[in-house]
């Protein structure tokens, strides 16, 4: 077994650094890792790791695999980088955790943040807004003038981050006078895609925040945008898919949302146009409700759903200072230039 777990297990000496080395020891969406941590905590499941016995092969093999993917300087680096960047850290004790709807064993164990975090337990409705990386004109447009909407009537924006349809969203929020989320599937030392670096500045800037499961130092990979999405649409009390192909990580977001309880809508588009079919579809099967105006976005948010376990609350938090600069009013498509840094 590593000879580095036993230091490692004497630095977890409360729960919040035993939840960052299990995040770093753990494959993503590890079942057995989130019930041990459910049913013990994770300064327990952590000393278990580290010791010499357990009570079957499986957990053996489990453990063993944990101990050899951490090593001392790895979760040193990460404390660092953490602490260095200025990033916060959220855990499900604290009062900053935001709700999120499901099973608790399938939530993240540690929660990265950039930027004002309280956006994450105010009050206000939270509505993701997701489609095509690759979007038509009409999408993108469609897209600004139903966030800003959307901001202008107390939402906040939820958004991959994302290329195309994603960053439309923010922008709209921005110029509605709202913040956004943006949820990465990757390290926050290195916000993916970097391409948008312009566009995550601005985010941060303006009262919102970047989240991640994901600690300092991590690359994306396929899981790892797949757990986003499943994050994504348990952040969120709806989804709304403004213009996406088939096969595309915007519609398991909406069906993530559809198996959560979470309502989901969609912009039709034209019906020759690949980047709408998987959003037209979503409206043929009855899995999404038409969305052309933000008031219908709305309309998801206050129609009866199926009950949800309880969740954390938290504070109302104020909205942007009003002495900060205004966005530029929705234009033409956007591009990474265009994003003031």
């Amino acid at each position: 077994m590593n000879q580095d777990i036993d230091e490692i297990a004497d630095m977890a000496t409360d729960e919040r650094t035993a939840r960052i080395i299990l995040t770093l020891g753990c494959e993503p969406g590890d079942g057995l890792a989130a019930r041990l941590v459910a049913e013990q905590g994770a300064l327990s499941t952590v000393h278990q790791i580290a010791g010499a016995t357990g009570p079957n092969q499986r957990m053996a093999q489990w453990r063993g695999g944990i101990a050899q993917r951490l090593d001392l300087a790895g979760v040193n680096d990460v404390l660092s980088q953490t602490r260095d960047l200025g990033l916060g850290t959220l855990i499900p004790s604290d009062p900053g955790w935001p709700a999120l709807a499901g099973d608790a064993t399938a939530h993240p164990l540690v929660l990265w943040t950039l930027g004002d975090s309280s956006v994450l337990v105010d009050r206000e409705p939270r509505v993701a807004m997701v489609g095509a990386r690759v979007a038509t004109d009409y999408g993108q447009r469609v897209t600004r003038d139903l966030a800003a909407g959307l901001a202008q009537l107390g939402v906040t924006v939820v958004t991959t981050g994302g290329h195309g349809i994603d960053t439309a969203a923010a922008i709209g929020t921005a110029a509605g006078d709202g913040r956004s989320i943006a949820v990465l599937p990757g390290g926050l030392d290195r916000p993916y895609p970097s391409s948008n670096a312009g566009l995550f500045h601005w985010i941060t800037g303006d009262g919102g925040v970047l989240v991640s499961a994901e600690p300092p130092g991590q690359r994306t990979g396929r899981t790892r945008q797949v757990l986003r999405g499943r994050l994504v649409a348990a952040l969120s009390d709806a989804v709304v898919v403004t213009e996406a192909g088939h096969h595309t990580s915007a519609l398991k977001i909406a069906h993530e949302a559809v198996r959560l309880g979470r309502p989901v809508g969609a912009v039709p588009g034209e019906i020759t146009i690949p980047s709408s079919a998987g959003s037209n579809e979503l409206l043929r099967q009855h899995t999404a409700r038409v969305i052309t105006h933000a008031s219908d976005a709305m309309d998801l948010i206050t129609a009866p759903r199926p009950a949800t376990p309880p969740v954390a609350a938290g504070n109302v938090s104020s909205r942007r200072d009003p002495s900060r600069p205004r966005p530029p009013e929705p234009g033409p498509p956007i591009s990474p230039a265009m994003i003031p840094l």
